[in-house]
């Protein structure tokens, strides 16, 4: 799967640009202000319908316009055979319309079989640094984009959540209807956290091997998985357990347990790396979180653009030559944005068949 193409019309800082991607690996290189970052959102948004930076497509607007183009080129190549498909998106008022070929689709699956984008940007330390949102975020996207069907698991139970939240907020009820959707947000709860727990098992087998592979063989992290509520009882034994805590529900207006509060935890040599990790090792983590992730997405559902957003900063040159053997393993497009030419990024690109765009502000 590779980007042969990228055409934008009033996208952020762009009036119109059209730039060609033919090769494996892209450099989009300029200084602040140049759109480097922009041209990377764009290619995230076409994947995933909304931008790593911000969740209102309205921000995405050129300034005084109210709608927004964007298309890309695709190729994909199955042994010998070849084909191109194009993906657009365009947004204007409050409506959005995605094609495929020309052809309007309204199904994240749909899009997901054709396209998988997988970005790693500076706010991606927010996985470490930040609260239990972040972290769910990151494993339900990932879920999702290795298997679009994941995503109609959560809407049910963010319903199921709805629901029994304004049950306790009314204040009305019999003991009988809350017991329905309590039962219910287990059962939904259980069947997410299984899922996320699968999941960061498989990850953190792929990321200690990269870890080990290209960085240092002594050196581990590990991902443990922190429930509201016991996904391995049944629900007589959750009940048991959890009722003292549930008798506080009503006071507070809301569920306190349920796969919508989870969070895991990150350690690297036994420690919490939020705490105790300094912010190499917390970047160096995420960077090999990003890479195993692509990785699993290879191996389970097909391949992935790559996107790298500036990600040289804060490693030294030992580091940025391990972690180019890595990506240099990947068999995946990847596209980098850099400030200027010459540094870290281009001893890494060293031999490698690489465009290089200049852009200007």
């Amino acid at each position: 799967m590779q980007l042969a193409s990228l055409y934008l019309k009033d996208f952020r800082c762009f009036t119109e640009q059209f730039i060609e991607l033919d090769k494996p690996v892209i450099v989009f290189e300029g200084l602040n202000g140049s759109g480097k970052t922009s041209l990377l959102e764009a290619i995230h948004y076409l994947c995933y319908l909304r931008s790593f930076r911000t969740y209102s497509p309205r921000e995405l607007l050129r300034f005084g316009q109210e709608s927004f183009f964007v298309r890309a080129s695709l190729r994909t190549t199955h042994g010998n055979l070849s084909e191109l498909h194009e993906i657009q998106a365009g947004f204007s008022g409050k409506r959005r319309l995605v094609k495929i070929d020309q052809r309007a689709i309204s199904s994240y699956k749909e899009l997901m079989d054709h396209y998988r984008v997988i970005s790693l940007t500076e706010d991606d330390i927010a996985l470490i640094k930040e609260g239990p949102e972040v972290r769910r975020t990151f494993i339900d996207q990932a879920l999702m984009l290795a298997d679009a069907s994941f995503g109609t698991t959560l809407r049910t139970l963010r319903h199921v959540v709805e629901n029994r939240n304004a049950l306790l907020q009314q204040g009305s009820y019999t003991s009988a209807e809350l017991a329905v959707w309590t039962q219910q947000l287990w059962e939904h709860s259980r069947i997410v956290q299984q899922q996320r727990m699968h999941f960061l098992q498989l990850l953190e087998a792929e990321t200690n091997q990269l870890l080990s592979t290209f960085v240092d063989s002594t050196l581990r992290i590990t991902f443990t998985y922190q429930a509201k509520a016991d996904p391995l009882s049944d629900f007589d034994q959750f009940m048991v357990h959890t009722a003292h805590s549930l008798a506080h529900e009503g006071r507070y207006g809301r569920s306190l347990f349920g796969a919508h509060l989870d969070d895991f935890i990150i350690t690297f040599q036994d420690k919490r790396s939020k705490t105790y990790s300094s912010r190499g090792q917390q970047k160096l983590l995420i960077v090999l979180v990003k890479l195993a992730q692509v990785k699993l997405l290879l191996a389970h559902k097909g391949p992935a653009i790559f996107l790298l957003d500036d990600f040289m900063t804060d490693f030294d040159e030992q580091r940025a030559t391990q972690l180019s053997g890595a990506l240099a393993n990947l068999g995946s497009q990847l596209i980098f944005t850099s400030p200027t030419a010459g540094g870290l990024l281009s001893t890494m690109l060293a031999g490698v068949d690489f465009k290089r765009i200049v852009l200007t502000n």
